[in-house]
C-alpha cells in the first residue's frame, strides 16, 4: 500500500511541475534548495505534527532539541535519494523521506491517504474447481507393436540407453568446443585476453576526460562534475549552472578523483576545498565550480600528510598486481592444457 502512496506522490509532483504550481525551490530541485524549502515551510507551519516529521528525517537520534538547528546542520547528501526520486523516479526505502516530501508539497499524509482510499480489503471466497476425472485411455504394453504407417510395424525399444553426452557438465562441453578449434586460434585468443587484462591494469587511474574546445557560438560553459564543458549561453540543461566562458579555467580546472596519487611534488600544483565535510581536490585555483562563493585553497603539507595516503594508493596497486599475476598464471596453465590436448589428438590420429 505504501508503494502506491509513493507513486501517487510522484505523479502529484510532476503534475504540479507541469502546471507551474511549485515553489522556486521545488521547481528546479537541488540539495541546498530542498533544505531551504524545509526551513521555509517549517517557519510557516511549526505544528507538533510538523516537528515529528522534521525529527524523523533530520534528527532521528534526538541529538538536537531545536528542529531548525537540525535542518541547518544536516549534510546535503541526505537529500540525494529525494532528488533521484523526484527527477528519475528511483525508489526510496526510507519512509521518513517520503513523508517529508509529502509535507513539503502539501500532499496528504500517509494516514490521511489511507483513510481516503479505505483500507478494508474484501477477500473473495476461495472456490475450488470441480474435479474432472480424465478419460481412461488404454496405453500399449511394452511388448505390444505400435503401428506407424499402414503395413509397417515397429516394436518400441525397452530400456533404451541414455546418451550421457547430452547431460554432461556444460563447462566440459565448452572446453571440448575450444579444443576442437585450431591451435593458432586458441593461442591468439589467449594472447588477446592477456593484452586486454594488462592494458586494463595499467590504464587504472588514468584520467580519460578530454577538454573540448568551444565553437564560435559557444560563449558559456558548465561544470560536468569533473571538468568544464563549453555550451551555448541560451541552452537549457537540467540541474546545472551555465556561466560565461573562461578559456583558462576551461582548459586547466579539473577535479582529481584519485587523491591518494598526490605527493609532495603536488604542492603548488593542486588546490582543494571542503564541501559537506569532504575535501575535493582540483588542478587549478579559483572558485569552487559548484559554489562560486567558496575559494579553492592551495594544497598544504598538513592536508597532504593527514588526508592523503600515497601508501594506500601503492597498496591498491599491489593488490591489482597480485591479481594480474594470478590471471597470467591461469592463462599459462590453460595454454599448456590446450597444447597437451592437441598433442593427444595428434597421437590418436596416428
Amino acid at each position: 500500500m505504501f508503494e502506491e502512496y509513493k507513486i501517487e506522490l510522484l505523479d502529484f509532483y510532476r503534475q504540479r511541475k507541469i502546471g507551474n504550481q511549485l515553489s522556486d525551490n521545488l521547481e528546479n530541485v537541488q540539495r541546498w534548495k530542498l533544505r531551504n524549502e524545509c526551513l521555509r515551510i517549517f517557519a510557516e507551519k511549526n505544528t507538533n505534527k510538523d516537528q515529528e516529521i522534521i525529527k524523523a528525517f533530520f534528527d532521528p537520534s534526538g541529538e538536537f532539541n531545536d528542529p531548525v538547528r537540525s535542518i541547518e546542520k544536516v549534510g546535503l547528501d541526505k537529500f540525494r535519494p529525494l532528488i533521484s526520486f523526484l527527477l528519475e523516479g528511483k525508489n526510496i526505502r526510507d519512509d521518513a523521506s517520503v513523508k517529508l516530501l509529502a509535507w513539503l508539497m502539501d500532499f496528504d499524509s500517509y494516514q490521511e491517504w489511507k483513510s481516503k482510499k479505505g483500507m478494508a480489503i474484501i477477500v473473495p471466497p476461495i472456490v475450488e474447481p470441480p474435479v474432472v476425472e480424465p478419460p481412461s485411455v488404454e496405453l500399449p504394453t511394452v511388448n505390444s507393436p505400435v503401428i506407424v504407417d499402414p503395413g509397417t510395424v515397429v516394436n518400441p525399444p525397452v530400456n533404451a540407453p541414455v546418451d550421457i553426452s547430452e547431460v554432461r557438465n556444460p563447462l566440459q562441453k565448452i572446453l571440448d568446443k575450444i579444443i576442437e578449434r585450431p591451435l593458432s586460434i586458441k593461442i591468439t585468443t589467449i594472447i588477446c585476453i592477456t593484452f586486454l587484462g594488462v592494458g586494463g591494469f595499467f590504464s587504472m587511474g588514468i584520467t580519460t576526460d578530454t577538454i573540448r574546445q568551444p565553437l564560435a557560438d559557444e560563449k558559456c560553459m558548465y561544470w560536468t562534475g569533473s571538468h568544464y564543458e563549453p555550451v551555448k549561453c541560451d541552452e537549457k540543461i537540467k540541474n546545472v549552472t551555465i556561466i560565461p566562458i573562461n578559456l583558462r579555467t576551461l582548459n586547466s580546472l579539473k577535479k582529481i578523483d584519485l587523491t591518494d596519487t598526490l605527493t609532495r611534488y603536488s604542492l603548488g600544483k593542486v588546490w582543494y576545498s571542503k564541501i559537506d565535510g569532504k575535501r575535493e581536490f582540483f588542478t587549478d585555483s579559483g572558485a569552487h565550480p559548484m559554489n562560486p562563493y567558496k575559494k579553492l585553497r592551495p594544497l598544504s603539507k598538513y592536508i597532504l600528510s593527514n588526508y592523503i595516503s600515497y601508501y594506500r594508493y601503492l597498496l591498491t596497486y599491489l593488490k591489482w598486481t597480485v591479481c594480474l599475476i594470478v590471471f597470467v598464471v591461469l592463462l599459462m596453465v590453460c595454454i599448456i592444457y590446450l597444447l597437451r590436448e592437441q598433442k593427444k589428438k595428434r597421437h590418436s590420429l596416428n
